[in-house]
């Protein structure tokens, strides 16, 4: 059968998270810190760049050896940034103890991503309540993944009572500091799609979920490929459905193998 993208808050927090390595991380956080040896920030921000480079690259050991190099230094970005290769196995084994130890730091210099990752650590773990802090300050210190994450909180009562438009200030907040904050602007197209918080308007839903797959964001991609099939806001469009979900499938995407064997087998 076919299946439709309605909101899963672990899914969605998922798909942020690992779309994002390192941009959740680092890419938001306004506050920066100088290393606390002799070398200026002038100087690290090359050699960050350069390991971000070499990560991209696939070249981790490489990426590793600069990340470590600044992050002993007292480099906040680098400290977060090794964090999240302990947490997704980069360095080698995946080691939540030493990701914790090295979010920490970063934290510990008021840095956004080192806190809001500190949250990530929690809520991964079912630990909404001890994850929620972290999201706060990180909100407070405008890193748009925590107002992400606050949106969510109330898109699906998690601790707080379910709210919708509540949610969505979270969410129009995100994409205030980080227009290309994928999450956020899939789900207000959620929202539009589904009518929550706001009046349902499938016109506004497709340029939401338009913004958000130009990110590679793959929930607003299947999103998008279900409305061309049903014909929704666009005329019906199989061949475009298919055209969009199939390369997200061919990577092993389990939501997009199932829609694309619905869209062939039944294109009526």
């Amino acid at each position: 059968m076919l299946i439709k993208t309605k909101k899963n808050v672990l899914l969605i927090v998922l798909t942020m998270f690992l779309s994002s390595f390192i941009l959740v991380a680092c890419g938001n956080s306004t506050n920066t810190t100088k290393p606390k040896d002799s070398h200026s920030q002038q100087d690290v921000n090359p050699l960050f760049e350069k390991a971000q480079n070499l990560f991209d690259q696939d070249k981790y050991e490489d990426a590793y050896k600069i990340y470590k190099q600044l992050a002993d230094q007292g480099d906040a970005k680098a400290q977060n940034a090794l964090g999240n290769g302990y947490q997704h196995g980069f360095w080698g084994e995946t080691d939540l103890k030493q990701a914790k130890k090295w979010f920490q730091k970063a934290a510990d210099q008021n840095y956004a991503g080192g806190i809001h990752n500190l949250g990530m650590l929690e809520f991964l773990q079912g630990n909404y309540k001890q994850a929620l802090p972290y999201f706060e300050k990180g909100a407070n210190l405008k890193s748009s993944e925590s107002m992400t994450l606050l949106g969510a909180y109330y898109s699906e009562g998690i601790i707080f009572e379910q709210d919708y438009k509540k949610a969505l200030e979270y969410f129009s907040k995100a994409i205030d500091i980080d227009a290309d904050n994928a999450s956020a602007l899939f789900n207000i197209g959620q929202a539009y799609y589904y009518g929550e918080g706001v009046g349902q308007d499938y016109n506004k839903a497709f340029a939401w979920y338009v913004k958000s797959a130009n990110q590679d964001y793959s929930l607003a991609q299947i999103q998008l490929a279900e409305m061309y099939f049903s014909g929704q806001a666009v005329p019906k469009n199989v061949k475009k459905a298919i055209e969009i979900i199939k390369p997200l499938a061919e990577l092993g995407d389990p939501k997009a193998q199932q829609n694309l064997k619905w869209y062939i087998d039944h294109p009526n």
